[in-house]
Parts: structure tokens; sequence; C-alpha cells
């Protein structure tokens, strides 16, 4: 069937305008405009003063972003609409991190030459690998975590229903963050105990999580690097963690897993699989996602990971999927004759 020639146009230019709307969405979380707009309307002149703008970039920006429902405009005054209040810190669904931290919007305009050299962009652009970069700002850090627990409110915890969780044991989340997985898994599994292991920087914020979800008690916080053999446990779990690293790192970090392993301990690893057809998959943003921020970072498919757990000593036993796009690989350590 032949294309609509006009529609095709216009499909493109919206990919364009949406790009622009992103950016804007962007800056004006990192001004705090939707902070300073949840109280209620203000003057476009009062909103920029309060936020150091420019009062007509500001308000030229605020009526492309007012086109798609963020804001409201009455008179002179912008108010901020249900959607837009999604970019509030303080709301229970908020995505305002996302926005607002340093990364992937900062540095896809370098993708041509990782197109050319099949490096990452984010050291180009940043002057550092991204990793030294957020220990480098711990602003950035900060928001960083802050982003990867909104992330794992919309991917993570939609796993953790799905699976059958054991009533008592040591579970250790590894690269866990600020623990936003862990103590959702404790909460499901009130006689297990937790180990949350990760940087000191990211540590500092994890207590305050681990205690408004009622589970600091059970949960201890251990300070370890990845590809170094964590605490003992029953289960361990990596949740969105091999995906940042190339097949040798990956091999490694399972590694550094397998010393602490027994042969009765279990791994789960939560990551968005690649499909191993043409099928569409948000797997794909993510991979191309991967590709710009992070050296050999990719999304795998099922075949992938299976090859990286046998070439590391476990065994790949099933995938469960979950009601987003985010599936769980459960491994055991391969019994050895």
């Amino acid at each position: 069937m032949a294309g609509d020639p006009a529609a095709d146009r216009q499909a493109l230019a919206e990919v364009i305008n949406v790009g622009l709307l992103w950016h804007c969405l962007c800056a004006i979380t990192r001004l705090e405009v939707p902070e300073r707009l949840a109280a209620g309307p203000l003057p476009v002149a009062d909103l920029a003063a309060a936020v150091s703008a420019h009062p007509d970039a500001l308000r030229r920006v605020l009526r492309l972003v007012a086109d798609h429902h963020i804001v409201t405009f009455e008179q002179d005054r912008v108010g901020l609409t249900d959607r837009g209040r999604l970019l509030c810190r303080d709301h229970p669904s908020s995505l305002s991190a996302a926005f607002a931290t340093v990364g992937t919007a900062d540095v896809v305009h370098g993708l041509t030459d990782t197109l050319r050299s099949g490096r990452a962009a984010a050291p180009r652009v940043l002057g550092m690998p991204y990793w030294a970069y957020l220990a480098a700002h711990p602003d950035q850090q900060a928001l960083f975590d802050r982003s990867m627990q909104q992330r794992a409110q919309v991917l993570s915890l939609a796993c953790v229903p799905v699976l059958d969780w054991p009533a008592s044991g040591t579970i250790a989340d590894i690269a866990g963050g600020i623990g936003t997985l862990l103590a959702a898994v404790l909460q499901s599994t009130p006689g297990a105990h937790g180990i949350l292991v990760e940087q000191p920087q990211v540590l500092e914020h994890a207590q305050p999580v681990l205690e408004h979800q009622g589970v600091a008690d059970r949960c201890a916080l251990h300070a370890g690097d990845l590809f170094a053999p964590p605490p003992p446990a029953d289960l361990y779990l990596l949740a969105s963690v091999l995906h940042d690293w190339d097949n040798e790192h990956a091999a490694g970090i399972l590694t550094a897993l397998g010393h602490s392993a027994t042969s009765d301990s279990r791994l789960r690893i939560f990551e968005m699989l690649l499909p191993e057809d043409t099928s569409p998959h948000r797997a794909k943003m993510s991979d191309v996602l991967m590709l710009l921020m992070f050296e050999g970072a990719r999304e795998r498919t099922v075949g992938q990971y299976r090859t990286l757990l046998e070439s590391t000593g476990w065994r790949l036993e099933r995938v469960v999927a979950s009601p987003g796009p985010m599936s769980i690989i459960e491994a055991r350590r391969r019994v050895t004759s």
C-alpha cells in the first residue's frame, strides 16, 4: 500500500516538535518552575523573578508548554495542570528528577559522533565518564538517585507482586540505589532480612527511605563495589544494573556474586529484554540510551543473558514477565561435578 506523503512528513515533523518539548520540560524543571507554581498561579514576571529567568524567554517557553497541557494561561498569569504537577518533587508519581538530572538530554547531540566511533557520548560531552561525573557533583548524584527511585516505582516495583519471595533468609540488593526495590520486597516478606549494597555516597540517602517504608530494622547497609564479592545471601537482586556495562564488566559483576553465593543461592535480574525478532519494544529505546551514556552498555536478549550467565557459573532457570516492559531472569549457581 502506498504511503501518504503529507502524513509521513507531518509524522517526522512531530518528532522534531517532541524533541524540543522534551528540552523545554527539562529546562523549566531545572529552574524549579513547577515547584513555584505548586501553590497556585503567578504572573509571569513574578515567576521569572522567583526562578531567576528572563521574563520574555520564560513566557515564550511556557506558551509552548501550555499547548501540551503542562501549564495554563489566564491573561498574564500562569498555572500548573495536573499533568504539570508530575514535575513537582513531592508528587507521589513524580517524574521531576528524570527531567532535572544531567543525562541523556544533555548528551544526545553527540549521537552522530557515537554512530561514527561506537563510543559513548557522555564522556566526551561531560569531560569524564558518567559515574565519575555524578561522584564529582553531589547535587547531580542526589538527583540521579531520585530519578532511579522514580524509575523503580514505574518498572521494578511492578515486578514484586508477580514473584514468590522467601519467607525467611537474607536478600541482598546489589547496587540497589537508595533501597526502593529492596524496601518493597521486604514489605512483602516480613520474615526476611535485607542487605543494601551500594557506594557510600548513595547509602547516605538510603536510611530515610528504608525508615519511611518501615523496614530499616531489617536491612543492613553495606558499602561495596560492584566488582567485589558482596556479603553472603540467600537471594541476590540485580535491578537495572547489568545493562549499564559491557559484556566483560557484566561478567565481572556476576563472577563476584558467584564468589559469595552457595549452591542454594538464587539470583534475580530485573531488566528490559530486547525481543529476538523485530517486534516493537521499549527496550530498544533504552538500548540507545545506554549507547549514549556508558561505554559498551546495552540491553540484551534472553539468549545473550543466558550466554553471560553460563560463562560465569550461573544457570538461567526461567524468565518471568511483569505487567510493564521489565522482565525478571531467575538463575542459580551451576552445579559442577
